[in-house]
């Protein structure tokens, strides 16, 4: 491959990630504790290329880093700012403060990590998030059996029948560096491996009956779409008129001999 034309799809790739990105970031605009996403690219070292790692003793290889510069290292980076604090008056409903702290769920998977605080009660009573994943509480998953339940600004669960009842505390933990959580889900993360384990938040605040909502802004997101479609057709239309004057090319040299 040229040149031209590696460094046209090195760039193409890129603006066709970024499409998925932002298509994804605006079709949960309006997703509690949604985080959104963006890419971060670098130039690839030639340590990294094919040519590199095929044959480091290839005279054609070893030259691949000066006729083909362009090829892109692409990392999904989230952004874990605040999103909008919302009022819906739902008892159930609690947003974070902190930009650090989750709450915590159980999951077949294992514990997951989550800061959409739209909570509701299975049919057993039982503390879920949206998905119908238990909440953890500070004594395991929360269950109540009584009336009126409803979440207090410092994650208390209690009832009331007329007399106000302690149920149990949602649980919510704080990480030093939210960058070593993964996306498993619209609005739920793992711990990388290897990570730092957060730490529990002994004094919760959190804001009741309310909601953090996506922190994308879904005029930027209409914007950032638009540069990335015109970016990948004009980088395919690069890589294809390149094609064509290669086989112009080839076409006039098997002529000429």
């Amino acid at each position: 491959m040229d040149r031209g034309t590696y460094s046209a799809a090195s760039a193409g790739l890129l603006e066709s990630r970024k499409l998925e990105l932002v298509n994804n970031n605006l079709a949960n605009v309006n997703t509690p504790g949604f985080k959104k996403q963006y890419l971060v690219s670098e130039v690839q070292d030639f340590e990294d290329t094919l040519a590199a790692r095929v044959a480091t003793d290839d005279p054609y290889a070893a030259g691949d880093h000066e006729r083909s510069p362009g090829v892109l290292q692409i990392k999904t980076v989230t952004d874990f700012s605040i999103g909008s604090i919302k009022t819906t008056g739902n008892p159930l409903h609690v947003a974070l403060q902190d930009p650090n702290q989750f709450f915590v769920i159980d999951t077949p998977e294992g514990e997951q990590y989550t800061r959409a605080g739209n909570f509701t009660l299975n049919v057993e009573g039982q503390l879920v998030s949206a998905e119908g994943y238990p909440v953890i509480g500070n004594g395991g998953p929360i269950v109540t059996t009584g009336p009126g339940v409803s979440i207090s600004g410092n994650g208390t669960v209690t009832t009331n029948d007329g007399n106000t009842q302690l149920v149990g505390r949602v649980q919510v933990v704080e990480f030093e560096n939210p960058s070593q959580l993964d996306r498993v889900g619209g609005s739920r993360f793992v711990l990388q491996r290897g990570a730092q384990q957060p730490e529990e938040v002994p004094n919760v605040k959190l804001v009741t009956g309310s909601l953090e909502m996506s922190n994308v802004s879904a005029i930027e997101s209409v914007i950032d779409l638009i540069n990335a479609t015109k970016g990948f057709e004009l980088y395919t239309k690069a890589a294809k008129s390149i094609d064509e004057l290669n086989q112009t090319s080839i076409q006039q040299i098997g002529r000429s001999s």
